[in-house]
């Protein structure tokens, strides 16, 4: 482990003390849970591919998961320390809770990783974020996905982590470069997907980021985006015995 890994080690140590102490605000919690039977969550968190093609696909195929709950949060400009700091997009918003209830829009605080872990206590968290770190030092790439990483894991559950996608604006070797420091963030503790090798940006068109502005083309590369990646981890979602 690096010295990026030892600085955000006391950031992790804080995190889970602040898990415990959200869930310990009402000791009913886990009873209310139990008593309920509740199917298990997957917890879905990403940027702004979360809110258009790439995120309503994903969203829809997790919630086909027969016994599982699924809650979606989606932040324009978002990178791991942004779910850990807060602070307020300007440039969209996307959430759909676990009853299928739906909020969009412009302006909205990003919800933080250790209230969204306390609260629903996923089975799995799937994180796809990655595509904001572009042009940042490797280290801080690094040290901010691991302290999302074991927050994730710390927590009690699974980590599912998929990369950013090509990007025409962003050459090589950038593009490795943040994905080799997410692979040393995350990789030993999150089934991290490489998003690269199914969804390549055209070398015309759009904005050169999200696929959305190209039209249905673009939507059609990052709904197969979504779908490549989900069958990939897709073995992975896995009920016990009592729950089936």
């Amino acid at each position: 482990m690096n010295s990026s890994h030892k600085f955000g080690f006391g950031r992790f140590q804080t995190v889970w003390c602040m898990i415990a102490l959200v869930l310990s605000m009402d000791s009913s919690f886990g009873a209310d849970l139990s008593a309920a039977k509740l199917p298990p969550v997957i917890l879905f968190i990403g940027d702004s591919h979360a809110m258009g093609s790439f995120g309503m696909q994903e969203d829809a195929v997790l919630r086909s998961l027969k016994g599982f709950n699924v809650a979606t949060y989606a932040v324009c400009g978002s990178s791991p320390h942004n779910w850990f700091e807060g602070g307020k997009t300007r440039c969209g918003y996307y959430f759909r809770d676990t009853q299928g209830h739906e909020q969009r829009g412009w302006e909205q605080e990003t919800p933080l990783i250790i209230r969204l872990l306390a609260v629903h206590q996923p089975r799995y968290t799937v994180v796809e974020l990655g595509a904001n770190m572009y042009g940042k030092p490797v280290e801080w790439v690094e040290q901010t996905s691991h302290e999302m990483a074991m927050a994730i894991v710390n927590s009690g559950s699974k980590c599912i982590w998929i990369g950013p996608p090509h990007a025409r604006i962003q050459s090589e070797p950038e593009l490795s470069r943040v994905f080799d420091a997410l692979r040393a963030g995350v990789g030993p503790y999150c089934l991290l997907f490489d998003s690269r090798t199914v969804a390549a940006y055209p070398a015309s068109g759009g904005d050169g980021i999200h696929f959305n502005t190209l039209g249905e083309p673009g939507a059609r590369i990052a709904e197969n985006w979504a779908l490549s990646a989900f069958y990939a981890f897709n073995p992975l979602f896995k009920l016990s015995t009592s729950e089936k």
